[in-house]
């Protein structure tokens, strides 16, 4: 087996590690909408744990993905695929940064059911959803452009 192949095994591996636990996020960001003061703790540790995880998949992903370019081809980065699922990527983190982490701090300092809780509920639950969608689109995005026959998505730009 090649190295680049090796690094491939890594890369899907790593891609379908990062998209696990980001399904069951969104059900723990729901569940924050009716819990207690017991259970609160709980979720929000679940939250933090499903984000180490995906941010330490998203590193070996990321990495890989920069491994396979430098030993195969880089022009491959101009392809049409490369670029929305960077875009994606983007999307992701700003999902991440402007919504999922400000309400992660207001959740951590308020008493659950407060005036301040609901509003950072809905916004951990989007940021949490969007994180999700974007993940599972990329996911999608690269199964497409290694499986299609018409290889629509294999366009370069330059």
């Amino acid at each position: 087996m090649t190295e680049y192949d090796a690094l491939r095994i890594f890369h899907v591996l790593a891609a379908v590690a990062a998209t696990g636990p980001l399904l069951v996020a969104p059900w723990l960001s729901a569940q924050l909408k009716r819990c207690d003061e017991l259970t609160k703790p709980l979720l929000l540790r679940g939250l933090t744990f499903t984000d180490r995880f995906y941010n330490v998949a998203g590193w070996g992903l990321i990495l890989s993905g920069v491994l396979m370019f430098w030993l195969l081809d880089w022009r491959r980065s101009f392809e049409v695929w490369f670029m929305l699922s960077v875009s994606l990527f983007v999307l992701d983190s700003v999902l991440e940064k402007c919504l999922r982490d400000p309400a992660r701090e207001v959740l951590e300092r308020t008493q659950a059911q407060t005036e301040q809780w609901q509003p950072a509920v809905r916004r951990i639950y989007l940021g949490v959803l969007g994180q999700a969608l974007c993940t599972c689109a990329i996911l999608l995005v690269m199964l497409l452009h290694s499986q299609m026959t018409l290889n629509m998505l294999a366009l370069r730009l330059f």
